[in-house]
């Protein structure tokens, strides 16, 4: 819709112009960062228009800057890309990871805007969009170190088909968190938190 006016006052010509447009929203799912029962959380990236060339080198450098483990790469379009690491960190230590990060700034401010105080993941379909993919894998020499979510390595395992290595330090449930929202209202949650637990088959 576009609406434009033009009006004087003595010698000056005023002239406003508004274009507003309508975008449909559309119901998906994602999961939480967080890993359950702890306040500690794994570490999600979310870039929006990204080369791999450029990303790949982007997850290499943040692994060996924090000495974090494997990044799993999940296309969400031709150039869209969620990483993901496993690595359970603190709120703080996972937060200066992202902010250090390219992805999309709007990405970064998640956790003081939700409710549930996380990062999500979109992992369902979105609006015409299908379910990301599995892409690659970005190896890590601290792949390990730190505590790893064994529920995000089972959701991982089972939802994408990524062969993820065994843990060395296991930490939480067999849980993630799963949050429905709006596409056009991402980190503005409305909905109740749904906890689902993911166990193999």
């Amino acid at each position: 819709m576009r609406w434009t006016t033009a009006f004087q006052i003595g010698k000056l010509n005023l002239f406003f112009k508004v274009v507003a447009w309508f975008k449909d929203s559309a119901r998906t799912r994602g999961y939480s960062s967080r890993v359950i029962p702890t306040s500690l959380h794994v570490i999600f990236l979310d870039y929006d228009n990204i080369v791999d060339e450029r990303l790949k080198e982007e997850l290499a450098f943040l692994q060996d800057l924090f000495e974090i483990g494997n990044f799993y790469v999940l296309a969400t379009s031709e150039y869209g890309r969620h990483a993901v690491c496993i690595d359970a960190l603190t709120l703080k230590e996972v937060k200066e990871i992202v902010d250090f990060s390219s992805c999309d700034l709007a990405f970064k401010k998640a956790p003081m805007i939700n409710e549930f105080r996380t990062w999500i993941l979109r992992y369902d379909k979105k609006g015409d969009r299908p379910s990301p993919k599995y892409a690659y894998t970005v190896e890590s020499p601290y792949e390990g170190q730190n505590p790893q979510s064994i529920g995000h390595k089972i959701f991982l395992e089972n939802m994408f088909g990524i062969k993820i290595p065994e843990l060395k330090n296991p930490i939480g449930e067999e849980a993630i968190e799963i949050q429905e929202y709006n596409t056009w209202s991402k980190i503005l949650l409305k909905d109740l938190e749904k906890e689902v637990k993911v166990k193999k088959t």
